[in-house]
């Protein structure tokens, strides 16, 4: 008899089994290296997204510039030879003397880096800025809409030639009006932040 009462398992495993049954254990879905790199992925999410904030880029205005020789016919620019630069009328008023244009005098060379000497006070016309400038046929087609104006510098010039060879010519140009941050750029995100 007492065989029958006797438990086919031992003492020590049912002492075990029924801790477990007390003790309320979750499931492990991800081992341990697997959440430290989790952990890992999260911090460097937040130090990018904390970069992108913080980083500013140049916002540039693109227009044209035209190389005109100005002996003589102004009073705010003593050189000979210099380049008008004609940007669309919204970029007007972040226009500032002093700021960075850069010129591209060769399709394949790199771009040339001058100075802003001078603004317009208004936004010309197509017929303003050919009366006050007497710009060539071939400049004047490039201008069929009114236009911000600013003047820099045309010398010196990257090579050998005299700057007066070059009246006539028109040059893509884009000047820096500004900075933006990075986070700014990206879709949804840079409508919600943007400046």
């Amino acid at each position: 008899m007492k065989d029958a009462k006797r438990s086919i398992f031992r003492a020590d495993a049912v002492r075990r089994y029924m801790q477990s049954r007390q003790e309320s254990v979750l499931p492990r879905f991800v081992s341990p290296r697997t959440f430290t790199y989790l952990w890992i992925l999260l911090g460097l999410l937040g130090v990018s997204g904390v970069v992108t904030w913080l980083t500013r880029v140049p916002v540039y205005a693109s227009g044209q510039g035209v190389v005109v020789d100005r002996r003589g016919k102004t009073n705010y620019v003593r050189d000979d030879v210099v380049l008008i630069i004609f940007l669309p009328p919204e970029n007007h008023s972040r226009l500032r003397v002093g700021q960075t244009l850069f010129l591209q005098l060769d399709p394949a060379g790199e771009r040339t880096r001058r100075p802003i000497i001078a603004i317009e006070p208004k936004i010309l016309s197509p017929d303003t800025v050919q009366q006050q400038f007497a710009l060539s046929a071939g400049a004047t087609q490039a201008i069929a809409q009114p236009k911000a104006v600013a003047i820099t510098r045309f010398e010196p010039n990257p090579t050998n030639l005299p700057a007066s060879t070059y009246v006539g010519s028109v040059y893509p140009v884009d000047v820096e009006v500004g900075s933006r941050r990075v986070l700014s750029l990206l879709p949804v995100i840079g409508q919600i932040f943007g400046e």
